[in-house]
C-alpha cells in the first residue's frame, strides 16, 4: 500500500506543478493566494476607521490603518484610504508618495489616479496634477469619475481658485412677544415693614425684537451686525418699572480645528443703552467670547468668558459705597447630552463663576452659578417641545455695610428658580409658548430677601 500511495505521488506532483506554471492557471492560483492576505469589505467597515474618519479623526484614523497594514501588509484599499487620510492630514508628499506606490502595481486604477491628481492640486504641483487628472478624463469608463475630473482640471486651469455659488444675503428678524402674570414685579421683600410700598402683583408684557444681517456670510466665517430691542412694560400700578433697552451687537462665527478636532468660535460685541420709564438708567457694554466643539459621541461642550463694563448715571448718596458702575466677568462651561439619534433631546448641565468689580464697595460681588436643565420634543401630543430646568445662583459681597438700620446683616445672595414651559410649533418659523417661572431670593439680608411668580404665555417668531 505504501508503495501504491508514493507510485501515484510520483505521478501527479510533477503534473500539479507543470499546471501552477501555465499562465492560464498561475494567476488565478497567485490571486487565490493573494486573497487569502487581503481585508474583506465587512471587516474593514467594521474597523475604527470608517467611524474616526467619518468623524474628521484624521489621526486616529491613521493609527487604526497602521494596525490593519500590519496584519495585511500590502492589501490596496488600506493603502488607497492611508494615502486619503495622509491627505487630509495635509501631509502631501507622504499622500503622494502612497499612491504612487499603489500605481506601480496596479497602474490604470482610476479612483488612485484621481485622487493623486487632487493631491498633487492641492500639493501645488498643477502640471502633474492636470497630467493625472487628464489620464482619468480620457481612460476611465465611469462618466463619475470623468465628471470629476473634469471639474477638478478646470479648477486647477484656474490656478486652484474655487468658483463658488455666491449665497444671498438678506436680513432676517427674531421676535418674542409675552403677556405674564407676575406676583412681585416691583420686588418688594418678604418682610414688608422694609419696604414704603405694599407688595403688588400684575401683568407683564414683554417685547424682545433682534434684527440682523450678515455683513460676512463665508463657508467656515460670517459676522452678523444685529438690533436688539428689548421692552417690559406693565399694567397700571406697577408701571414705574417699565424698561426699554435699545442696542446693537456685532457676531462672529468662525469654524476651526484642533488637529482633528473641530470646534465653532464664537466673538459677540454689545452695546446697549437701558431706560426705566423715560429715564436713562444704564450704559452697558460687553464682551463675549465662547468655543463649542464635541469631545465625546452625542455631546457639545461649550465654554464662555464674559466682560461687561456698566455706567448706571447716579452714583447714590455715597457713591464710593453706593455707585454700581463698574466691571462684571464671568467663566463658564455647558456641557449639553443628547439623549436621542435625532439630537432633539437633550439634558444640559451649567457652571459659572462670575466677578463683580464696581466703584462702590456694596456692588462688589463673587458669584457661583449652576444649572441643570432638559429639553424633550413631546411627538405622541403633537409638535410640542418641552423645556424644564432648575438653577442655584450663590453671591457674596465681602465689602457690603447695610444702609439701614432696620437690617444690619451681610448680604449673602441664594437664590433659586424652577422653569417650564410648553411650546408648540405652529409652523417653523412660528410657534407659541405657555411657561411658569419661580424665584426664591433667599438672603441673609432681609431687604433683599423675596419670592416671585411668573406665568403666562408667549408668541415667538422669525422672518
Amino acid at each position: 500500500m505504501k508503495n501504491k500511495i508514493v507510485v501515484v505521488l510520483s505521478i501527479f506532483l510533477p503534473f500539479v506543478f507543470f499546471l501552477g506554471h501555465l499562465p492560464e492557471l498561475s494567476i488565478p492560483l497567485a490571486f487565490a493566494k493573494e486573497n487569502h492576505f487581503l481585508i474583506s469589505k465587512e471587516e474593514f467597515l467594521a474597523s475604527d476607521f470608517s467611524k474616526h474618519f467619518k468623524k474628521r479623526e484624521f489621526g486616529k484614523a491613521l493609527n487604526t490603518l497602521d494596525k490593519l497594514i500590519k496584519k495585511y501588509p500590502n492589501d490596496p484599499l488600506i493603502l488607497r484610504y492611508r494615502a486619503l487620510t495622509l491627505d487630509r492630514l495635509s501631509r502631501r508628499k507622504e499622500a503622494i508618495a502612497e499612491y504612487k506606490k499603489i500605481l506601480s502595481k496596479n497602474p490604470n486604477h482610476v479612483p488612485t489616479r484621481l485622487f493623486l491628481g487632487l493631491a498633487y492640486a492641492r500639493d501645488k504641483q498643477p502640471d502633474q496634477a492636470v497630467k493625472e487628472l487628464r489620464w482619468v478624463v480620457k481612460h476611465s469608463t465611469s462618466e463619475k469619475y470623468r465628471h470629476w475630473a473634469q471639474a477638478q482640471l478646470t479648477r486647477v486651469k484656474r490656478g486652484g481658485k474655487k468658483v463658488e455659488k455666491p449665497v444671498r444675503k438678506k436680513p432676517y428678524l427674531l421676535g418674542k412677544i409675552g403677556a405674564y402674570y407676575d406676583s412681585n414685579p416691583l420686588l418688594i421683600p418678604n418682610a414688608e415693614n422694609l419696604s414704603s410700598q405694599s407688595k403688588k402683583d400684575g401683568m407683564d408684557f414683554p417685547i424682545n425684537l433682534n434684527v440682523g444681517y450678515p455683513l460676512i456670510l463665508k463657508k467656515e466665517f460670517r459676522l452678523d451686525v444685529i438690533y436688539v430691542g428689548q421692552t417690559l412694560l406693565h399694567d397700571k400700578g406697577t408701571d414705574d418699572v417699565d424698561f426699554t433697552s435699545q442696542g446693537v451687537a456685532l457676531d462672529a462665527k468662525k469654524r476651526v480645528f484642533f488637529g482633528d478636532r473641530a470646534a465653532l468660535i464664537g466673538g459677540r460685541y454689545d452695546f446697549k443703552a437701558n431706560f426705566l420709564r423715560s429715564d436713562l438708567f444704564a450704559v452697558i457694554n460687553r464682551f463675549l467670547l465662547s468655543m463649542d466643539t464635541s469631545f465625546w459621541k452625542k455631546t457639545r461642550t461649550r465654554f464662555y468668558g464674559r466682560l461687561s463694563y456698566s455706567n448706571y448715571g447716579p452714583d447714590g448718596s455715597n457713591p464710593p459705597v453706593t455707585s454700581r458702575d463698574g466691571f462684571r466677568e464671568g467663566l463658564g462651561i455647558v456641557q449639553t447630552f443628547f439623549l436621542a439619534k435625532d439630537f432633539r433631546t437633550h439634558f444640559f448641565a451649567k457652571q459659572e463663576i462670575s466677578l463683580a468689580n464696581t466703584r462702590g464697595e456694596n456692588f462688589n460681588r463673587k458669584g457661583s452659578l449652576t444649572r441643570l436643565g432638559i429639553h424633550a420634543p413631546l411627538d405622541f401630543l403633537g409638535p410640542i417641545d418641552l423645556d424644564g430646568s432648575t438653577g442655584f445662583d450663590y453671591g457674596t459681597y465681602p465689602e457690603f455695610s447695610s444702609l439701614s438700620v432696620l437690617d444690619l446683616n451681610e448680604r449673602r445672595d441664594m437664590r433659586t428658580d424652577a422653569y417650564t414651559a410648553l411650546t408648540y410649533h405652529w409652523k417653523p418659523n412660528f410657534a407659541t409658548r405657555g411657561l411658569y417661572r419661580y424665584i426664591n431670593s433667599n438672603n441673609d439680608n432681609d431687604f433683599y430677601e423675596r419670592d416671585r411668580h411668573i406665568a403666562g404665555m408667549e408668541v415667538i417668531f422669525s422672518l
